[in-house]
């Protein structure tokens, strides 16, 4: 494997020289610069990204944790960061944590001996509770973080308005005529969606309508933990709509629904949130509250990038509007 002394010598300039080129310095003048390059071309030579951050450089990588790979929210993000990453010549290292806070822990330290440049932590946890954690790593590395405000800490923060997100879904229910709305939503330890709950109860007292706890079932992020929420909330209960906090718990919730002979919306509407492409395939269609995905990872990782580029620059919290897209299960 060619090394730099072996471009070098082959062009008939210094080690330094060489150096100067990979990394775009303008002190190299074009004839020579073009000579070199044209070496590296012929011996195929790749420089050490490790070496380069020994020197000072960077590894021009990052790494994202998510929870899991099933929640296609997951897949449409990564789609989108990778890509932006890469056009900006970084490598996106992808690693599952299963919501296990150890795995997370062995992650980062791995992450950071590795030398990689940055983290986005996607987290279903809070970012308060775990302040001292995420304060410790943004002290190695840029750190930013996915779907929930950055609770005061020197991290920033990419996410959508969750609370204003189901105050708009109940406000369309109730103009329906809905005064019975049940929720499905997420085991409450998952602080990144408490805020959507809390749009929930705040719209309901809002209206002046009850909020009982037999309207309310908690469920996993997932088609199979929507059903049986579904069944679990229909079977207690007698309400007329349904809001989710995931488009796969509504899809899960509108197939029970479907299953046990329920008219989609006349005696039952159910909600989601997202807006994954999925959402628009099933039948009925489903009302949802969109977020931009795209939008969403895109503003991640150039913000992400701006920190690792430049460890002066400033946090941001840079927040997201929903939007609520009708469609026929409501």
């Amino acid at each position: 494997m060619p090394t730099i002394r072996d471009v070098a010598k082959k062009a008939g300039v210094s080690t330094a020289t060489v150096s100067r080129v990979l990394n775009d310095n303008d002190y190299v003048n074009e004839r020579t610069r073009s000579l070199v390059l044209k070496v590296i071309e012929k011996l195929d030579y790749s420089p050490s990204y490790l070496a380069q951050r020994m020197k000072g450089g960077k590894t021009k990588s990052f790494a994202v944790l998510i929870p899991d790979f099933t929640n296609i929210y997951y897949t449409n993000l990564l789609n989108t960061i990778e890509r932006e990453g890469r056009e900006e010549g970084y490598i996106t290292v992808i690693c599952t944590t299963e919501v296990d806070f150890e795995r997370e822990r062995e992650y980062v330290q791995e992450l950071i001996h590795r030398q990689l440049d940055g983290i986005i932590f996607c987290w279903y946890r809070g970012a308060k509770e775990h302040s001292s954690f995420l304060t410790k790593v943004a002290q190695r590395v840029p750190v930013l973080i996915m779907d929930q405000p950055s609770a005061g800490l020197p991290i920033s923060s990419v996410y959508t308005d969750g609370f204003q997100g189901l105050r708009i879904v109940v406000e369309y229910l109730v103009s329906r005529g809905h005064s019975r709305i049940g929720m499905i939503k997420p085991l409450s330890c998952y602080s990144a969606v408490n805020m959507r709950s809390a749009g929930y109860v705040s719209a309901l007292r809002e209206h002046g309508l009850e909020v009982r706890d037999r309207w309310v079932v908690e469920s996993g992020f997932s088609i199979e933990g929507g059903y049986e929420a579904a069944g679990k909330l229909l079977r207690r209960s007698d309400v007329s709509a349904i809001a989710t906090v995931d488009d796969l718990m509504a899809i899960g919730a509108l197939q029970y629904a479907l299953d046990r002979g329920y008219g989609v919306p006349e005696e039952i509407a159910i909600t989601g949130f997202d807006d994954i492409p999925l959402a628009s395939l099933v039948s009925p269609k489903l009302t949802t509250v969109a977020q931009s995905i795209e939008d969403m990872a895109r503003a991640a990782t150039r913000q992400l990038i701006r920190k690792m580029e430049n460890n002066r620059a400033k946090k941001r919290d840079i927040v997201f509007t929903p939007k609520l897209v009708v469609r026929g299960s409501a």
